[in-house]
Order: C-alpha cells, then sequence, then structure tokens
C-alpha cells in the first residue's frame, strides 16, 4: 500500500463514505437517514465491481437537506432489532421484521418519526436484547444503557425518552458495546 494510500471508491463531490462493513449474499443492508427515512435490500443486490474507482450504485434516494447516517448488516436472526436514537434523547427498538425487504435505490419506509420532539436521528443500528449502548451528547456527556431498558416499538412511532438533556445538549453518538474489545 502506498504511503498515501489507494482510491476504494470513487466519491462525487457531494459525497462521503460513512462506514465499510464485511457482508455475504445471505444478509441484508440497511440504511438510515438523519430524518428517519430505512431503507433495507439483499446485499446479493449489489453489483460486485471491477474497478476500486468506480462510482458504485444508489442505496437509498435522499430528499433535500436529508443524508445517511449510518450503514448496517443484517445477519436475519430473529432476535435482532433495530434501535434508533435521535438528537434530543428519544429511541425505540424495533423488531427487524418490520423492515420489509425492497429493491435498493427507493426512498425508504418510515424507521422512526423525525418530529420537533424527537429531531433528526443520531444513529440507527441492529441489537440484541443482551446488548449494551452507549450514547454520547455534543456537551462530552456519556451514558451507558442497557438495550432490554428500552422500549419495542413499532416503525412508525417517535419512541421514548432514554437519556435526559439540558439545554442545547444533543445527542451526537450512539454505539452498541462490544465487551471482547476491551
Amino acid at each position: 500500500v502506498n504511503a498515501s494510500g489507494k482510491i476504494a471508491m470513487k466519491l462525487g463531490a457531494s459525497d462521503r463514505l460513512i462506514g465499510v462493513v464485511p457482508c455475504t449474499d445471505d444478509s441484508d443492508i440497511i440504511l438510515a437517514t438523519n430524518k428517519g427515512k430505512a431503507i433495507r435490500f439483499a446485499t446479493k443486490d449489489l453489483r460486485v465491481f471491477n474497478s476500486r474507482d468506480s462510482m458504485g450504485v444508489r442505496g437509498i434516494k435522499l430528499k433535500e437537506g436529508d443524508h445517511v447516517v449510518s450503514l448496517s448488516v443484517l445477519t436475519n436472526d430473529e432476535r435482532e432489532f433495530i434501535l434508533a436514537v435521535t438528537e434530543n434523547g428519544f429511541g425505540k427498538k424495533t423488531s427487524h421484521f418490520d423492515y420489509r425487504v425492497t429493491n435498493r435505490g427507493g426512498k425508504g419506509i418510515i424507521g422512526i418519526i423525525n418530529s420537533p420532539r424527537n429531531g433528526n436521528i443520531a444513529s440507527s443500528f441492529p441489537v440484541y436484547e443482551g446488548d449494551e449502548i452507549m450514547i454520547s451528547t455534543n456537551k462530552g456527556r456519556v451514558i451507558r444503557l442497557a438495550v432490554k431498558e428500552i422500549r419495542t416499538a413499532g416503525r412508525n412511532t417517535q419512541g421514548v425518552r432514554i437519556i435526559k438533556l439540558s439545554g442545547d445538549e444533543k445527542v451526537v453518538s450512539a454505539i452498541k458495546i462490544d465487551d471482547n474489545l476491551i
């Protein structure tokens, strides 16, 4: 590898890479946007490109002002949930079965309602009941929370408060904790 790196994918002027994850032909990809939309499609619907500097294919069609906040691979385990966390501290977990498999490149479906109460979506990713998550805010506060403490709800809902924020504090990230890495 060169000291300056290698081109892995050609990006347009306004594009940015948000993630790279390994996947198999029997898994599904789910993309979530900051306006609450989500799309789920089969990895076998993706083309394999011969060149590293190709542009790739569209995953989700975005509206003006919207952008992708998360890329996840679903293993299609029946115990798997999708956790969505908003910038105003609300969230919910939803069975991955509620996210139907569609063709890539569509507008997506509602993953969590984007409202003045909720704000934009900070993060969305697959979890299991026994997992724990870490949420951090723009004021430097970090909390650890068990997924089983978060209510299960349908896709087209606002969720419940999972972190109490003060003033202009906002959630900036939420991640699943992998204790095997520590």
